[in-house]
C-alpha cells in the first residue's frame, strides 16, 4: 500500500529538521532495544556509571599512549584467542621496554569483567559500539578472519576503542547532541550557560554495547531516511556492484519489503520522532526484515547513495498536491511511489567499489600501533625513528 502523506504542512520543510535531545537519545541502542528485541541482534549493554568505573574509563580513553586496561590472569580460556593473547604480550613488552618512565596502568576490573560475560553469552563473539556509534574506522588494527569488528576478547575491544576516531562523537556532549537546541553553541564568556553545557556533559550516560556478532552478506545491508514520518528512500549500504538487485524486480520486491516492515513494526512503535534514519538486513530472499539501528536525521549520520538535498527534494515532491488529472488513477501515476530505493546500478558508478579503503586516513601500521605502548608523543617519535633507522640497515 501507499506511504500515507500528511494532508498539511505549516511550513516549507527545512534541510534537516529540529531534533531535541530526547530524539536524540532515543536513537540509542537502550532507548529502543527493549520495544525490537525481537526483531533485532541479541545484545548486552553495559552502563559505565552503574559499573561505577565511567571516570576511570573515559580517563583512559583521554590518555596519550594506547595502553590496554589488564585482563585477569583467570580469563576463561573459552574466550581467548592466541592472536589476542600475542597482541597484549607484545603490548605489555613494548611499554616495559618503554624509555625512562614506567608506563600508566589503567585497571578496569569491573568492565572487564562485564565484557568477558557479554563474550560467553553471545557465543564468543561480539560487536561493540558506545552510545550511537561503532568504531568502524578503527576496524583494521585486529584480524578480520570472521568479519570486521569481530572480538573475541577484551582486549580486541579495548584496542578498537581506544584506536577509534569516531567514537569521540558520543562522548562529546556538544557533538552528540549537535542538532539540538538545548546544545547550542555556547558563548565562552556565558560562565552560567558554559557551567550548564559542563554539566549536560558530565551527566551524559557512557554505555558500552556488545551485540551478538553475525557475519551479514553486505549487498543486502540497506539505510532507510524517514521524514514527516514518510517513508522517502533506501539506499544500499555497501557500495559495490551486486547484479541480483539490478532487476525491476528485485528493486520492487526490495521496496515493499522494507515499506511493510517499516509500517508493521517501526512507525508507530519507535519514540524518536517523525525523523530518523534506520538500517536493516534483508533475509535471502529479500522478503522479510532485520532491525539493525536507528540513527537521528542528521548531517553527521552518513546518507549513503542520496544526498540531504536530494531527500528534502523527494519530501517536497511528496508534500506538494497533485497535479490536476481526470481521474484518481491518473492522479496516483503522476505521484512518486514512495520509497525511492537507490542502489550501485554500474561498476562504472561513481562511487563503486572505491580504491581507497574507508576511513583510509585513520590506518596506521600493527607495528606502530605497538610501539606506541606507554610512550608519550617525544618519545615514541624518536623510538619510530629509530626503528625505521635499523629496519634500514638490515
Amino acid at each position: 500500500m501507499p506511504v500515507p502523506i500528511p494532508s498539511s504542512q505549516d511550513q516549507e520543510p527545512s534541510l534537516f529538521p529540529e531534533i531535541p535531545r530526547s530524539q536524540i537519545d532515543a536513537a540509542r541502542l537502550s532507548s529502543w532495544y527493549h520495544l525490537f528485541r525481537r526483531l533485532t541482534f541479541p545484545t548486552s549493554i553495559i552502563d559505565l556509571d552503574k559499573l561505577g568505573e565511567k571516570e576511570a574509563f573515559l580517563e583512559w580513553l583521554d590518555s596519550d599512549s594506547i595502553f590496554l586496561p589488564p585482563v585477569a590472569d583467570n580469563e576463561d580460556a573459552s574466550s581467548s584467542s592466541s592472536s589476542s593473547d600475542s597482541r597484549q604480550r607484545r603490548a605489555s613488552d613494548a611499554s616495559s621496554s618503554s624509555s625512562g618512565s614506567e608506563a600508566p596502568v589503567y585497571r578496569l576490573p569491573k568492565l572487564t569483567e562485564a565484557i568477558l560475560q557479554a563474550i560467553k553469552v553471545h557465543g564468543g563473539f561480539v560487536f561493540p559500539k558506545l552510545n550511537w556509534t561503532s568504531p568502524r574506522d578503527a576496524a583494521f588494527i585486529i584480524p578480520q578472519t570472521r568479519g570486521p569488528l569481530c572480538c573475541s576478547v577484551p582486549a580486541d575491544i579495548y584496542l578498537l576503542l581506544k584506536s577509534s576516531d569516531l567514537i569521540q562523537h558520543d562522548l562529546d556532549s556538544s557533538r552528540a547532541y549537535s542538532t539540538s537546541h538545548s546544545e547550542a553553541e555556547v558563548d565562552s564568556d556565558d560562565e552560567e550557560a558554559t557551567a550548564a553545557a559542563e554539566a549536560r556533559a558530565k551527566d551524559m550516560k557512557v554505555e558500552l554495547v556488545l551485540r551478538s556478532f553475525v557475519e551479514m552478506n553486505p549487498s543486502r545491508e540497506l539505510r532507510c531516511f524517514v521524514r514527516h514520518n514518510m517513508l522517502l528512500g533506501i539506499s544500499q549500504r555497501d557500495t559495490n556492484y551486486y547484479d541480483h538487485l539490478q532487476s525491476a524486480d528485485s528493486r520492487e520486491t526490495i521496496c515493499d519489503t522494507v515499506r511493510a516492515f517499516w509500517e508493521d513494526e517501526i512507525r508507530t512503535r519507535y519514540q524518536g520522532g517523525e525523523d530518523y534514519v534506520f538500517d536493516i538486513y534483508l533475509s535471502s530472499d529479500m522478503n522479510s526484515s532485520f532491525l539493525v539501528d536507528f540513527n537521528p536525521y542528521r548531517q553527521s549520520t552518513d546518507p549513503l547513495l542520496f544526498t540531504y538535498p536530494d531527500l528534502l527534494e523527494i519530501l517536497q515532491t511528496a508534500l506538494r498536491p497533485p497535479p490536476a488529472a481526470p481521474s484518481a488513477y491518473a492522479r496516483d501515476l503522476t505521484r512518486q511511489r514512495l520509497p525511492i530505493l537507490r542502489v550501485i546500478d554500474s561498476q562504472s558508478h561513481p562511487l563503486s567499489n572505491s580504491a581507497a579503503p574507508a576511513f583510509g586516513s585513520n590506518m596506521m601500521p600493527v607495528e606502530m600501533v605497538e610501539m606506541s605502548q606507554g610512550r608519550n608523543m617525544a618519545e615514541f617519535s624518536q623510538a619510530w625513528n629509530d626503528a625505521v633507522a635499523r629496519g634500514m640497515q638490515r
